[in-house]
């Protein structure tokens, strides 16, 4: 489950940012995960959960926006979903797909009260 592995960059990226605030409490933290992370969100939201325990983090909401999987075709110009990692151009069946997104993976913000 590589999804601790994630969270944990996730908390040092928290501790960085309110290390300055020791009195202040996390109240939601909003990432922002591409389709190809192949990271499962219950599981993000589980290791969360692990991770807050005990911290100023416990009990703040996890928002989790999920950025699809998109690409453009080199040789035609085709631009859309890349449905099931599929790198074929749909329209003319070329392999030079360059992704455009579905790869993101950071914190986009955090909420301190």
């Amino acid at each position: 489950m590589h999804e601790m592995a994630l969270m944990g960059g996730v908390f040092d990226i928290i501790k960085q940012y309110t290390a300055d605030l020791p009195d202040k409490k996390v109240t939601r933290v909003t990432l922002v995960v591409g389709e190809m992370t192949n990271a499962v969100p219950e599981a993000l939201e589980a290791a969360f959960e692990v991770y807050a325990k005990g911290t100023a983090v416990e009990g703040a909401e996890l928002v989790i926006r999920r950025i699809p999987l998109t690409a453009c075709c080199t040789a035609c110009g085709w631009q859309g979903k890349v449905e099931e990692h599929m790198f074929i151009c749909p329209r003319c069946s070329g392999l030079g797909l360059e992704i455009r997104s579905g790869r993101e993976l950071y914190v986009e913000s955090l909420e301190v009260d």
